[in-house]
């Protein structure tokens, strides 16, 4: 599955061709609009946060709307038969993260990781890195 945005698809176009597997688009799963600040950098995480946080952004999409249209489109990825491979954006992992009960943690542009779901409803989901560049935390 992947973004319509074309990062997120010249990433999918480079799997799929490995895996031999089809793309499947879905509109749902690209990045937020950022309204004026598009292009601008998220700095300290000020503007960013305060965004996440349901502050007003000239233009942008509102976090919850953003959410919102993220969850459908995860929905839409979880109806094809799994497992199932996402490539899309920054913005989009912290809705996940967030639907999954985790710690935001911000990945860099490319950086594969692997969600194992809980064994048990009471246990939390795992995440792990799915390159050598970085060794991120486990949630178990």
């Amino acid at each position: 599955m992947s973004s319509p945005l074309l990062r997120a698809l010249q990433v999918a176009g480079i799997i799929a061709q490995h895996i031999k597997a089809p793309i499947i688009e879905i509109t749902e799963l690209q990045e937020a609009c950022w309204g004026e600040k598009e292009g601008q950098l998220k700095g300290n995480g000020l503007w960013i946060n305060g965004w996440r946080n349901g502050e007003d952004i000239k233009g942008a999409e509102g976090y919850a709307d953003f959410s919102s249209r993220i969850t459908r489109g995860l929905e839409k990825a979880l109806q094809h038969k799994g497992p199932v491979l996402i490539v899309s954006h920054g913005g989009v992992y912290w809705v996940v993260q967030e639907i999954l009960g985790l710690s935001i943690i911000d990945l860099g542009n490319a950086e594969p990781v692997f969600h194992q779901p809980p064994e048990h409803p009471s246990h939390p989901w795992g995440i792990y890195p799915l390159s050598e560049e970085r060794n991120l935390y486990d949630y178990e």
